[in-house]
């Protein structure tokens, strides 16, 4: 019937009897993971970077979803549908939901780059964006949508360890009152939702100008966290910071665990002007001998000339830093250097959740998107490593280079290969976006960590039905 109507692509998933609740972004509900690819910045219908999410299913079906299928809009020019996305099973059928964010939407007012959220529902034939929901600010009694506050530049989803469905979006260019772009977090649920920015009650920080409270956002069934990576410490500008919440059980300001810069106590490192430290966030729960935890890892990509750092906290009712690690003592040996930017992507994943936690269980990826391989003649190319979340910070690490490689990747200059990754229990996902010749590679972890040798899943914009031409930023989001 949905495939009938044109909602589905003719290849669109087998429809199981009902859905299969336990895999993460599982948008069919057949127990399996599936992947969405964002190419915010395609030309749809001859719009410039309108944007356009693809749909691999586990079951090799696929999906293509455009603004224009979404009730009550079009394929607007500049509106980068598919800048961020995650997932959720907001409705609780055992089917996963899609999150969109498009952030620079233009409200029904006319204010461009206003921004606007999507959740397009899951069901056994797949995601049908016909059913989907589009909220505004306005429509989630989150204030005006204004200009430039890009509601939905980032986004995490998840359910809460209480069971609730939750959706975090930040807006890091909310002004409040004549406060310009100071940032603000919506956090969504089914049955309430609440706003709140630095000048909130409870709320650690002051909203000052430029600060981009909301930046970046992580979450996991025990809290979540919002990165500040403008926010000035003391007189350095641009130093960052982050601040971790738990769940609201009700329509109250979450209650702030802890947080940190790199100026308070415990913490390494000093805060300097342009560390950017909360631009990228990720966390993840996992059990260890004392119950849950949950392991925080956040990048300061701006850190010591952007040669980039990360520093990990544990988030258990505090918020501890546990360690710190720069490209090297993360196992690169090409070594840390200006503009590399590492941190400026992360991930984390516990690929066995509920089970007591073990080095290649609990990973951490890290992308440095600015690293070059002179030695090569490339410039920006980018690299990724793999870190355990156990133990001393060298153990067990490994680079992604050699796996890309042989699984067809041509190393370009501007590449920036670590913009982009996502990380599931069997796989690791990288996405090539900008090279000519655009791929996400999906990595079996056994290949990475214990020499496996299983097939490397590969998706193209042919894989689709596109065209080069049609995808100029395939991958730069992934869920």
């Amino acid at each position: 019937m949905i495939a009938a109507i044109g909602l589905l692509s003719a290849s669109a998933p087998v429809a199981a009897q009902a859905c299969q609740a336990g895999a993460t972004s599982d948008f069919d509900g057949d127990g399996l993971s599936d992947l969405a690819i964002g190419d915010p910045d395609a030309t749809v219908s001859g719009q410039a970077r309108s944007g356009r999410v693809s749909i691999a299913y586990a079951d090799q079906a696929t999906q293509k979803i455009l603004q224009a299928q979404i009730p009550g809009n079009d394929n607007g020019a500049g509106d980068r549908f598919g800048h961020a996305m995650a997932s959720t099973d907001w409705n609780k059928d055992g089917c996963s939901d899609l999150v969109v964010g498009m952030p620079y939407e233009t409200s029904s007012a006319g204010a461009g780059a206003a921004g606007a959220v999507v959740l397009i529902p899951g069901s056994t034939a797949g995601l049908v964006p016909s059913q989907a929901t589009f909220w505004t600010q306005e429509a989630l009694d989150l204030g005006a949508s204004e200009a430039q506050d890009r509601f939905g530049f980032s986004i995490a989803a998840g359910t809460s360890s209480g069971g609730k469905p939750f959706i975090v979006a930040g807006n890091p260019g909310e002004s409040i009152g004549t406060i310009t772009n100071t940032g603000a977090i919506g956090y969504i649920t089914p049955s309430f939702v609440v706003g709140f920015h630095q000048d909130s009650a409870g709320v650690p920080g002051v909203a000052e100008p430029g600060d981009l409270f909301g930046y970046s956002v992580a979450a996991s069934p025990s809290g979540f966290v919002v990165g500040t990576p403008a926010e000035a410490i003391g007189t350095l500008p641009y130093a960052g910071s982050v601040v971790m919440y738990g769940h609201p059980a009700s329509k109250v300001i979450p209650t702030a665990v802890g947080g940190a810069d790199q100026d308070s106590d415990g913490v390494s490192g000093t805060a300097e002007a342009g560390d950017l430290m909360g631009a990228e966030i990720a966390m993840a729960d996992y059990t260890d001998s004392s119950g849950t935890s949950t392991l925080v890892v956040v990048g300061a990509p701006g850190e010591d000339g952007d040669n980039g750092w990360v520093l990990e906290f544990d988030a258990d009712g505090s918020f501890t830093q546990r360690r710190t690690f720069s490209q090297v003592t993360a196992g690169d040996l090409e070594g840390n250097e200006r503009g590399d930017a590492w941190g400026g992507a992360l991930s984390v994943v516990n690929r066995a959740p509920g089970a007591a936690a073990t080095w290649d269980k609990l990973l951490v990826v890290g992308g440095a998107p600015g690293e070059d391989k002179t030695g090569a003649g490339l410039i920006d190319r980018g690299t990724i490593q793999v870190i355990s979340g156990l133990g001393a910070v060298g153990d067990h690490a490994v680079g992604t280079d050699s796996a890309l490689t042989s699984a067809g990747l041509v190393w370009e200059s501007g590449q920036r290969i670590g913009t982009s990754f996502h990380a599931t229990k069997d796989h690791l996902y990288i996405a090539d976006p900008w090279s000519s010749k655009p791929a996400v590679y999906g990595i079996p972890w056994a290949n990475l960590l214990s020499g496996g040798t299983a097939a490397v899943v590969k998706y193209t914009p042919a894989t689709f039905g596109l065209g080069a031409a049609d995808s100029t930023s395939f991958g730069a989001s992934l869920a």
